[in-house]
């Protein structure tokens, strides 16, 4: 599956007040502890749990409009969102997800910034490969075992430039292809960072020329 989307910064998706009632819905979660807690620092809701929840049913249904308007024949279902609120002690420079790498389950992933975040708070990284890198086909063909091996990691030498760090304001949205080069930011001591990110399955998509030049003129 070849298409040209790569990521996209979309400012002011969600305007302060939204962004404090999700915050709300975030604090409420916590406390209640009524879903998955996949790590101490993320909370996992299926497709289920996200239907009983309409802040982030409508939400999830918003950015999948806006892709749906931005791009031909595209198919997305809202798999997962997970609730991350990660500090300095969640980050480990050495090991994945914090280099450069793509996920061996391909999805359109829309963070949604909860707070103003800075370099300091650890925000993604988001970088093109060549297309020498052959990131489908390698992703298609990974074992079982490939986090052991580090078969998903992503070469300096096979990323176009420098990865960016996608720093943003309350309310932006990051919306990436996972085929395309990221890693997770470091978290300095006594900061923090709290987003919501929506995992899409994709099925058969034909990207707009138009909406593609755009994009890349934006970078």
């Amino acid at each position: 599956m070849e298409f040209n989307f790569k990521f996209l910064h979309k400012k002011n998706f969600l305007n302060r007040e939204r962004v404090k009632g999700l915050n709300s819905k975030f604090d409420d979660i916590l406390l209640k502890k009524s879903y998955t807690a996949l790590y101490d620092n993320v909370i996992q809701l299926n497709s289920k749990d996200i239907n009983g929840e309409p802040m982030f049913d409508n939400l999830g249904k918003e950015i999948k409009s806006f892709f749906n308007q931005q791009i031909d024949q595209i198919n997305l279902n809202l798999d997962k969102l997970w609730l991350i609120s990660s500090e300095n002690q969640h980050t480990n420079p050495t090991i994945l997800p914090f280099i450069p790498h793509f996920d061996k389950r391909r999805y359109f992933k829309a963070m949604v910034y909860l707070h103003d975040v800075t370099k300091r708070h650890g925000p993604i990284h988001l970088g093109r490969t060549s297309d020498s890198a052959n990131i489908e086909h390698r992703r298609i063909n990974l074992p079982d075992n490939y986090k052991l091996l580090g078969l998903n990691t992503i070469n300096d030498f096979d990323i176009d430039g420098e990865m960016i760090p996608m720093v943003g304001c309350a309310g932006d949205i990051i919306l990436f292809d996972t085929n395309t080069a990221h890693k997770a930011g470091i978290v300095s001591k006594g900061y923090m960072r709290r987003v919501l990110r929506f995992d899409f399955d994709i099925s058969t998509t034909t990207t707009k020329p138009s909406f593609i030049r755009k994009i890349f003129r934006s970078f």
